[in-house]
């Protein structure tokens, strides 16, 4: 997860670098937006911050699918389950860990996207910078949580690592573009969706198959609080969940 981490921070400094005064002809629909003072700065702040809208879910993956099911399918929870521990403070512990592992791998992204910033623009947007680096941490909690509760459902890791995948890649897009295409509204209350404020702090811009909008600016201070809520409303949740799962877990 580490090299892929960067992996990824080299190929967007290097895109950064290189083609930072190409941005007009590289995305000519927000020509227009270009005279807008910071916009280029803020432009290539959304890019990067695109990125972390999938990095900590394959980091949540990686660090929190096996928490529970590997146990099981490994059999040492045969040694770990009879220990004289609560088994809500055995969760909470490796919950803890994977939060903490993968905020470690995910700031290494974002200094380094502090480090060219500031060679590229000679400083950064501070508080566009800081709130997403924020928001990103409040995601990798709720992520790290769905993925625990989803862990706990599974005795095999495989099936865990899949269902995560399928849950947030596929079955969570799906039900956006339905709502999106028949209904014309956006379900923010799925992770993915308010997880876009991490870019959406940077350029307020939301595209879909029924609407779209565009903004130079940032995502108003509303947008932040409700997706925060949201991120907050799958950490309680999800923890909740697998709290009530983990201790009725038997091993056969």
């Amino acid at each position: 997860m580490l090299t892929i981490t960067l992996l990824v921070s080299a190929l967007l400094s290097y895109f950064s670098f290189v083609y930072i005064t190409k941005l007009p002809s590289l995305f000519p629909s927000f020509k227009g937006f270009f005279n807008t003072p910071g916009f280029s700065e803020r432009l290539t702040g959304f890019l990067w911050s695109f990125v972390l809208l999938d990095l900590p879910v394959f980091a949540s993956v990686f660090f929190g699918s096996p928490a529970i099911s590997s146990e099981i399918e490994t059999r040492t929870a045969f040694y770990v389950f009879p220990l004289p521990i609560p088994r809500y403070i055995l969760l909470l512990s490796k919950y803890f860990a994977a939060v903490s592992v993968t905020i470690i791998v995910i700031m290494i992204y974002i200094l380094v996207q502090g480090f060219v910033f500031y060679s590229i623009f000679h400083g950064i947007i501070i508080q566009a910078y800081f709130i997403s680096m924020g928001l990103t941490i409040l995601f990798i909690f709720s992520i790290v949580a769905l993925t625990f509760l989803i862990s706990t459902i599974f005795n095999k890791n495989t099936y865990a690592y899949i269902s995560v995948f399928l849950l947030y890649f596929l079955i969570f897009n799906a039900y956006t573009i339905i709502s999106d295409v028949l209904y014309k509204v956006v379900p923010y209350y799925l992770l993915n969706n308010s997880a876009t404020i991490i870019e959406r702090v940077y350029l307020n811009l939301s595209t879909g198959f029924g609407n779209s909008s565009a903004s130079p600016y940032g995502a108003g201070t509303s947008d932040i609080i409700s997706s925060s809520l949201v991120m907050l409303v799958y950490i309680v949740v999800s923890l909740a969940g697998a709290l009530i799962l983990f201790e009725r877990k038997e091993v056969k």
